[in-house]
């Protein structure tokens, strides 16, 4: 792609202030030498007339000419100005004056009306006179497109204010475009947004999946953005998602290639893009600047109340700065872990289903060494926040989230299991069905996992992960390009879950089929096996709630059965439905009915002693 043009520089434009006395004396010279009469020499140009003589590159009769389609746009002349006139009556006439690629027609200073070019009326373009009278604003064309950027945040954290002298240098140092990339769009916008204003320049973004397609409209608007740089000296912030169709992203470059001054390309991501020099990295504010900006907006809360926000959630500048807003009245830590929450909520809608949390440990039926392990789990989770404080993810390179899978066949409790851990740390818990997120289209599983990851990194919501071995099975051989992208699939998990500062449980019933490699950077590895007697006349006792009438239940011998727990809780349930409606307590019979049913859903055999 070729190499932009280098970015013009000028002096800043003069305030507004409704007049120009030198483009006035300028229009009067015009004026008595487009009617033949004697006239003074050109005398200095007014602040905003020399910047666009200057700065557009203007010869002295194309500089009249300017100043001629100016007193026939303010009614001062006799007729409209035309070429032929101004070649007769202006001194150094040229005929290239208005060739297609001179500044007055290239840069739209001025337009034609109809007829032959000696004979057609010049008329001033509208952005350029109001620019002239001291009222400059941005060209109405180009607003459908961009968004102005807003002004800075009062406070700004240390790196934040790094992030902005960083792009300040680079601007000074003629480097363009630059790329700014950060996870959080509200952050890259508040940094970009305290360049601007140090260096008192206004800002524009567009997206770019909003900049014109067609090669005639995208030209259209490269030539009207170059020329507000040379009048206002604006910088210009392209955003892209980093999912955009090849065809944006074609566009994109071909703009960039187009236009002059600075520009920025604004992504979530440190990707490569041709001829963009990269710039600096916002990532989210460290757990320091976290805790001192939660201490400095939580009125009235201690030191350790910031820190225990600081350490749930993982937040950008801007998301604490609502979350921490006045709101309706209350404590303000649980309104702000509230707001997080919903925010977190709504960013994995249609990505993951979320499961409410209502177990506890004394609702888990498990053996002793799971029931460790499971504890184990919990204390590191709750602990890795602290750990990160103290310099340990630094030190080893790696992450501090907690990852684990938790193997063994249906029914055994493991998503009951995942469920108590959430609750025990306070946390929210979404399923992602895998299933559905592998997708048969290159590229797409990447992005539905990038999504998901992204928008729990917030924190507050545990991750579990169903039927893990969908995507993190063995990965195969290469035998075609389809093959090849599904190990880069799993690579890409890899690296998410090492990187992943959350928790994040992964359920299989097939513990064999998941890829040794993934199984060597899980933390913690959670078997769900069978059930034995002693763990199935727990789950019994407890299968029945107790405004449930029960009446002789054998539990030694239902605890003979081969069940596992989500098998035991469907008969309890297909029992008690019986029985209410046919008026009963629930009774053996009714029990062992559902048994039944039970074992021939599964084509397994029943013992005939066990209904004798």
């Amino acid at each position: 792609m070729p190499a932009p043009r280098p970015a013009a520089r000028w002096p800043a434009p003069p305030p507004a202030t409704g007049h120009d006395d030198g483009l006035a004396a300028e229009v009067d010279r015009i004026q008595l030498l487009l009617k033949g009469e004697p006239a003074p020499g050109h005398r200095a140009d007014g602040a905003a007339l020399g910047r666009i003589a200057t700065g557009f590159g203007l010869t002295a009769f194309e500089r009249d000419v300017l100043v001629a389609s100016v007193a026939g746009e303010l009614g001062l002349l006799e007729r409209p100005a035309t070429f032929a006139w101004c070649l007769d009556a202006l001194p150094g006439g040229h005929w290239d004056a208005l060739a297609a690629d001179r500044p007055l027609r290239a840069a739209r200073l001025v337009e034609l009306g109809e007829g032959p070019l000696p004979h057609a009326p010049i008329r001033v373009d509208e952005r350029i006179l109001h620019e002239l009278r001291g009222v400059g604003r941005l060209d109405e064309r180009l607003r459908p497109y961009l968004v102005a950027l807003p002004p800075p945040p009062a406070v700004l954290p240390a790196s934040r204010r790094r992030a902005a002298q960083q792009l300040c240098a680079a601007w000074q140092a003629g480097r363009h475009p630059l790329r700014v990339c950060g996870p959080d769009h509200a952050d890259r916008v508040d940094v970009l947004a305290a360049a601007c204003a140090t260096v008192g320049r206004a800002g524009h973004r567009v997206a770019a999946a909003d900049l014109p397609r067609a090669v005639t409209d995208r030209d259209a608007f490269a030539r009207l953005w170059n020329r507000e740089v040379v009048l206002a000296d604006p910088v210009l912030v392209v955003e892209l998602t980093g999912d955009e169709p090849p065809e944006v992203g074609a566009a994109v470059a071909q703009l960039l290639a187009r236009l002059v001054g600075d520009v920025v390309v604004c992504t979530p991501r440190a990707v490569a893009l041709d001829g963009v020099t990269p710039g600096p990295t916002v990532d989210r504010p460290t757990r320091a600047e976290q805790r001192a900006l939660w201490r400095e907006l939580l009125p009235g809360r201690t030191g350790q109340a910031a820190a225990v926000l600081a350490r749930e959630f993982d937040l950008a500048h801007r998301e604490i700065l609502d979350a921490a807003a006045p709101g309706p009245a209350g404590d303000p830590v649980t309104l702000a872990r509230g707001l997080v929450r919903e925010r977190v909520r709504r960013d994995l809608d249609g990505l993951a289903e979320r499961i409410d949390v209502r177990a506890g440990w004394d609702d888990l039926v498990l053996p002793a060494p799971a029931l460790a392990q499971l504890r184990q789990l919990t204390a590191a989770a709750a602990g890795r926040a602290l750990l990160a404080e103290q310099g340990f993810a630094g030190r080893t390179g790696r992450g501090l989230g907690v990852a684990a899978l938790f193997a063994g066949p249906s029914g055994t409790g493991k998503t009951l299991a995942a469920e108590v851990v959430a609750g025990v740390l306070g946390l929210d818990l979404h399923r992602v069905d895998l299933a559905t997120v592998v997708s048969k289209w290159i590229g797409e599983t990447e992005k539905q996992l990038r999504r998901i990851f992204d928008a729990a990194e917030r924190g507050g919501t545990v991750l579990l992960f169903d039927e893990a071995d969908a995507l993190f099975g063995r990965r195969s051989e290469v035998r075609d390009s389809h093959d090849r992208y599904a190990n880069i699939e799993v690579s890409y998990l890899l690296q998410r879950m090492e990187q992943y500062r959350g928790v994040a449980v992964l359920t299989t019933n097939m513990r064999t089929a998941i890829d040794p490699a993934f199984l060597r950077r899980l933390r913690v590895v959670v078997p769900f096996g069978h059930p034995g007697p002693v763990e199935r006349a727990d789950l019994w006792r407890r299968a029945f709630p107790a405004g449930v009438a029960t009446v002789e239940l054998d539990l030694p011998r239902l605890a003979a059965l081969d069940l596992t727990g989500g098998d035991i809780h469907t008969v309890a349930l297909r029992a008690a439905l019986v029985a209410t409606g046919e008026g009963h307590p629930v009774g053996m019979r009714h029990v062992l009915d559902a048994v039944a049913a039970e074992y021939a859903k599964h084509d397994r055999p029943a013992d005939p002693g066990l209904w004798s």
